[in-house]
């Protein structure tokens, strides 16, 4: 099997290209001991070529890669880089001063707004534009030419990168030749900037000499770190002999006393698929966080939420003017589990993830609190949600309205509809062989434009019916006891366990209940039931609510009967208006 993974790279390039992805199963053939399985990709409606595999996650795995593949083959429009963008990643990353020089003067082809760029201590060549914006542009472009070569970006022949690392940290690029063809290069200009980064040393390419007749010529640079000569490299083009430099650096680099062979070692691991979260599940002792965003990368920083798991907080990136919800977590290898699963995970109602890495501290953290001098810290960048959780909602309504009744039909027509986009949720969960196992109110949020949200995949757990230390997990009791369903105290359980905690959340949705456990929230409800049979809803829950895991309904299900009732009850509140309008 290769060691991309597929599966997350086709989601990224799905939500990036906000196409809706789905995996069919085809089916599988053979003896038990010898059993092969097949599925395929389906995006947006189409379907791609199967994918075979020894298991369910080899076939998936093989779909992903064979759907990646097609699409980036039907796709034909090239993704223009954004010089501008670049330039000031770099002057970041590498914590080099840019200023533009800018003036009015004649040019070429009639163009007057003039521009070139100092980095650092270095001019670099001057560009004309009709307009200020396009003579920045140029100039930028020529400084990008003069650093990395004139490199672009095609979507037919590479995978997106999907700004999970800044473009003067990129350690690899993926090119897409064919369907059995991966080509990967080792960006070791990536490598060595992000050691000058983390050393704080200034880092700079200088050019030394050019032979060889104009049509074949051969470039030859040298490597300056802190103004000190490291390497020379040549190449039949500028970027290939900036790249044996850096490579010839790196391996000076390796002999002083702080980059051993080891972490170079460790770099070609992060380096194959360092754009994957499980990639990091190989190198847990690494310090990532000089490859990846930091905390310097951001401002406007606020603090969400604190608890024994970590801590959450609302900060805007500054390179976009964007805001994110970060997630710091103490590192353990079963931390890396949520991380693992947002990737792969794209649904419009789960919280969407974008990226992570490690840090060897945590932001407003007492470190005297962790027991070990060692102690790395897990950060998680994610979609921003509204702090208001579906617990607040609930709250609220509660205490608007302390009837408990489904007479507000108000909040019965919003309650539906959220319960619609939740089981939508875990549909998408279901579908992927995966048990959310803390469903609950407190772990339901809103996007900003109010779109419910599933999050906290802390406790998430594969459905693998055929591996026995998932069956071992599965056994675990292991979640929010008033949510949790009967069968977690006592035996192996299935995804039906989420059905059991739906049904829970959907009640409090209807109704205004005690907090109280819920073997007497049952209770409640089934006495409910008796006095309001006609409700569809309390039959719903009560199909959810079923001692037997296996006569609870699938998430498919629910969803298609609330759709139903959904639209029943809009066609019920036309009529009632109508039979109120005065003629």
């Amino acid at each position: 099997m290769d060691s991309v993974n597929y599966i997350a790279r086709l989601n990224e390039y799905a939500q990036k290209e906000r196409l809706e992805l789905k995996y069919e199963e085809v089916g599988c053939v053979g003896p038990d001991h010898i059993r092969t399985f097949t599925l395929k990709a389906v995006v947006n409606g189409k379907p791609y070529p199967e994918g075979v595999g020894k298991n369910k996650k080899e076939a998936k795995q093989s779909a992903a890669k064979n759907a990646l593949v097609h699409l980036l083959n039907e796709t034909s429009v090239s993704v223009k880089t954004n010089y501008m963008c670049w330039l000031n990643e770099y002057g970041q990353s590498n914590r080099l001063m840019i200023r533009a020089v800018e003036k009015i003067t004649p040019g070429p082809n009639n163009l007057s707004q003039y521009c070139r760029f100092v980095v650092g201590d270095k001019e670099f060549p001057a560009a004309f534009g009709k307009t200020k914006k396009e003579a920045r542009e140029e100039a930028a472009r020529l400084v990008h030419h003069e650093i990395l070569g004139n490199e672009t970006l095609d979507v037919s022949s590479e995978i997106h990168n999907y700004n999970i690392l800044p473009f003067s940290n990129r350690a690899k690029r993926l090119s897409l030749q064919s369907e059995d063809s991966i080509l990967t290069e080792t960006n070791f200009i990536g490598l060595v900037n992000s050691h000058c980064q983390k050393t704080r040393s200034t880092c700079a390419f200088v050019e030394d000499k050019r032979i060889g007749p104009p049509h074949n010529p051969i470039f030859s640079y040298k490597l300056l770190i802190n103004n000190v000569q490291y390497s020379v490299g040549e190449g039949k083009s500028v970027k290939d002999a900036k790249q044996n430099a850096a490579r010839l650096a790196l391996s000076a680099l390796k002999e002083q006393s702080d980059w051993d062979s080891k972490k170079v070692s460790i770099f070609s691991k992060i380096i194959v698929s360092l754009h994957f979260p499980k990639a990091i599940t190989v190198i847990p002792t690494v310090k990532l966080y000089f490859l990846s965003p930091n905390v310097t990368d951001y401002e406007s920083i606020e603090q969400l939420d604190k608890g024994a798991f970590g801590r959450v907080f609302k900060a805007k990136r500054k390179l976009e003017g964007k805001y994110y919800a970060v997630k710091i977590v103490r590192y353990k290898e079963k931390t890396l589990e949520e991380v693992k699963v947002l990737s792969e995970l794209n649904h419009c109602n789960i919280v969407r993830y974008h990226s992570c890495w490690l840090e060897d501290t945590a932001y407003q953290w007492d470190a005297s609190t962790d027991s070990s001098s060692f102690m790395k810290y897990l950060y998680i960048q994610m979609e921003l949600c509204e702090i208001k959780t579906l617990r607040v909602w609930i709250d609220e309504k509660n205490i608007q309205n302390p009837k408990k009744s489904l007479r507000d039909s108000r909040r019965r027509e919003e309650s539906v509809d959220i319960m619609v986009q939740m089981v939508s949720g875990v549909e998408h969960i279901h579908t992927n062989k995966l048990i959310h196992r803390d469903l609950k109110p407190a772990n339901i949020m809103f996007s900003q434009n109010g779109t419910v949200k599933i999050g906290d995949f802390g406790l998430v757990t594969s459905e693998i019916e055929d591996d026995a230390e998932n069956q071992k997990e599965r056994r675990g009791y292991k979640g929010t006891p008033s949510y949790m369903a009967p069968e977690q105290e006592r035996r192996l359980y299935d995804r039906k366990v989420d059905i059991f905690a739906l049904g829970l959340i959907f009640f409090e949705l209807l109704w205004n209940i005690p907090t109280i456990h819920e073997k007497e929230k049952v209770r409640l409800f089934l006495c409910l039931v008796k006095h309001f049979f006609a409700s569809l809803e309390l039959q719903m829950i009560k199909s959810m609510l079923c001692e037997k895991p296996e006569e609870r309904p699938e998430a498919s299900k629910i969803k298609t009967d609330l759709e139903e009732h959904k639209r029943l009850l809009a066609e019920l509140k036309i009529k009632q208006l109508d039979s109120k309008t005065v003629i």
